[in-house]
């Protein structure tokens, strides 16, 4: 599928202590990348394998989930009063100077979000034609194990909309802002997920651990303010879907065809129609080669088998296996090819069925008289249809 990610307008917003006055909705936030010392790397969850980190690299770690969790995990390494076992599962943390592309959050008073009696914060942004709820969650979202970190999550909203079946499929990227460094940071891995009516959210369970996102040396959280931001890439696609029906016991249809003056210079010869399933064939024989533009010869014969396409439905293909085999009449030593494949209206078959010299050698017997025999066998498999 031909795809391309769509561009969209940004939003800022500014969360300080005074714009709580009532425990506010939710929120979504992203990880950063800078190891200051030996408390501020990242974990992982359990499941995860454990390749060596580059050594000039800062790493982070990541773990898919479902539904019920987190997308991917990301956190710092295990700190002192760390007691749940973790494999690191190393991937490098893109910097960057430009802002995130969608929906930045800068949060002033982190402490104060921190102490609420709210779980997580959220907050709407559109791109690609979609509304997205950017939803965090300050202490981790304790409830898939996030403790004593920052869970983040991307939601679809406002649903109700959308047509019946839909389905966006679209990559985003989280960041958090390096105020020290002045970069936004974060992993961008360039997946495409599939937001649904059985999955609308994706996120991070354990993005960062709060201890290295407390440390003010790491940039994170500075004079109790941090930023974070997403980026949502829609992909959209034209893509058809196909099903592939196949027959229980397929019937071999065989028919013998005879063509005459195969010696003339006649550019083709076609049989008559005969049936063969549900629909109907016809053989194109072509005894001094079927000529490409650009790469004509006379050296070869070519067989072709089509179907009718008065007999073949719109939006379906027939899936055939065939064989075409030439008589010899002289020694009973018969030549033949077979092949499977895919038949709308367009014919398929063998453009090097076999040499001219070999076809025209008395001794070998394909053609007497000025005549060859052909049977042909087909059997219809199954069908390809557009859903």
């Amino acid at each position: 599928m031909a795809s391309s990610p769509s561009s969209h307008k940004r939003t800022e917003s500014v969360i300080s202590s005074s714009s709580f006055s009532s425990p506010p909705p939710n929120m979504y936030f992203a990880s950063q990348h800078h190891i200051p010392n030996n408390h501020s790397g990242f974990q992982t969850a359990p499941s995860s394998p454990a390749p060596a980190p580059p050594s000039t690299s800062t790493t982070f770690s990541a773990d898919v989930l479902l539904q019920s969790g987190p997308l991917t995990q990301v956190s710092s390494p295990l700190s002192s009063h760390t007691t749940k076992p973790f494999t690191p599962l190393p991937a490098v943390l893109d910097e960057r100077d430009a802002l995130p592309s969608h929906h930045l959050l800068k949060i002033k008073s982190f402490s104060t979000l921190s102490k609420l009696p709210i779980e997580k914060f959220s907050n709407d942004f559109e791109a690609g034609g979609y509304k997205w709820n950017f939803s965090i969650y300050p202490t981790g979202d304790k409830s898939k194990d996030g403790e004593d970190h920052i869970s983040v999550y991307l939601e679809i909203a406002e649903t109700s909309t959308l047509p019946t079946g839909w389905e966006v499929n679209a990559i985003f990227n989280f960041f958090v802002f390096d105020q020290i460094r002045d970069k936004y940071v974060g992993p961008q891995d360039a997946i495409v997920r599939r937001f649904h009516c059985m999955k609308k959210q994706w996120g991070i369970v354990k993005f960062i651990d709060l201890e290295t996102f407390n440390n003010p040396y790491n940039g994170y959280l500075v004079n109790d303010t941090c930023s974070f931001g997403v980026e949502v890439f829609t992909v959209k696609t034209n893509s058809k879907a196909e099903c592939l029906s196949l027959i229980n016991s397929p019937v071999t249809r065989k028919i013998s065809l005879s063509f005459s003056n195969v010696s003339k210079p006649t550019s083709r010869i076609q049989s008559g129609l005969f049936p063969a399933g549900d629909y109907k064939w016809r053989v194109l024989f072509y005894a001094n080669g079927c000529q490409l533009e650009g790469n004509k010869t006379n050296s070869i014969v070519s067989l072709f088998l089509v179907v009718d396409a008065s007999t073949l439905a719109a939006d379906t293909k027939i899936l055939v296996h065939y064989t075409f085999r030439v008589h010899d009449k002289r020694n009973g030593n018969h030549f033949e090819r077979s092949d499977m494949g895919l038949f709308d209206s367009s014919p398929r078959g063998f453009r090097e069925f076999m040499t001219q010299t070999k076809f025209k050698d008395i001794e070998n017997g394909y053609v007497v008289g000025d005549t060859c025999h052909i049977d042909v066998e087909l059997k219809v498999l199954g069908l390809v249809k557009v859903e």
